[in-house]
């Protein structure tokens, strides 16, 4: 059990992230990664969505050689506080490694969840409307990417974020996929995908109906995985929306009330091919200047 690999790490889970780019293996960082298209005929690499899970021991300069050796122009990683290695050691490797949004936890188990005075009364609430309970997300995958396809419609997700159904389809077989469904009335107005290695788990999706949003159900939702996942060391909420450490805006101040406790993740990045990096972004200069890593990819 102890050499398993944590669920985003695997190259299964890369599989599903086919709309975002091709599954690269990189064993001395223990995960995979995906490699993007960029103008045809180069190609960058990412780490696999939310996060990139490296093992503590990663061999980082080992897998920069591979990444470089197979041609990519840079690699640019999202990670979290717990599944990395040491800091001082990808500063060392890396080009840039920066803080990134935070991430709200409930840390220490259930009985150190104390959600705010507001979010107490908003679940007491719900939970006497909405019926919650772990289900499975294969028999309930069209509710489900109903719910989805609504909240990508009224927050026009961006590429990373257009999950296509068949990537739901299989995201489902993933061992340490855990979902928990909220419903009324026979129908599930709300879910949230829950990934789970050992004693953490990691928020993935969620999504609410117009009716689930009318009756708090996500707080029912959010409590009763909490509850759900009593043994865990960390449950992990993720951060606030956008790519900015905004503490203020409404899913960082909606996951804050549910969190005892708040970890730093952040953005590490390096140039494989300075002469190719340099060509490309040159041309997006203006735009670079805002410090987006990679520069040519900025906006």
């Amino acid at each position: 059990m102890a050499d398993m690999q944590h669920p985003y790490a695997t190259e299964a889970y890369a599989q599903t992230l086919g709309h975002i780019g091709r599954p690269v293996a990189v064993p001395e960082w223990g995960c995979s990664v995906l490699a993007r298209p960029i103008d045809g005929e180069r190609e960058d690499v990412t780490g696999c969505y939310p996060v990139a899970t490296l093992t503590a021991d990663a061999d980082i300069v080992g897998g920069l050689t591979r990444l470089r050796d197979l041609g990519f122009v840079s690699v640019t990683l999202a990670i979290d506080d717990f599944h990395r290695p040491p800091i001082p050691a990808l500063e060392q490797t890396f080009d840039l490694v920066r803080p990134f949004k935070s991430h709200f936890l409930v840390s220490g188990g259930l009985d150190a969840y104390r959600p705010s005075d507001h979010h107490r009364y908003e679940i007491k609430r719900a939970i006497n409307m909405v019926r919650t309970t772990s289900i499975d997300l294969k028999a309930y995958a069209a509710e489900w990417g109903q719910l989805y396809a609504a909240l990508g419609e009224r927050h026009q997700f961006g590429q990373a974020h257009a999950f296509p159904a068949s990537s739901f389809d299989a995201l489902a077989d993933i061992p340490g996929v855990e979902t928990i469904g909220g419903f009324c009335d026979g129908q599930m107005v709300s879910c949230h995908i829950w990934i789970r290695d050992r004693d953490t788990v990691h928020s993935h999706l969620a999504a609410s109906s117009p009716l689930g949003y009318c009756r708090r159900a996500a707080y029912a939702v959010n409590d009763a995985s909490v509850r759900y996942f009593a043994d865990a060391r960390i449950i992990n909420f993720g951060g606030g929306a956008g790519l900015n450490d905004v503490s203020d805006n409404g899913l960082a101040r909606f996951k804050k009330g549910f969190s005892n406790a708040v970890a730093p993740s952040y953005i590490c990045g390096a140039v494989l091919d300075a002469k190719a990096y340099a060509a490309l972004s040159s041309a997006r200069a203006p735009a670079s200047a805002s410090g987006f890593f990679p520069a040519y990819r900025a906006r």
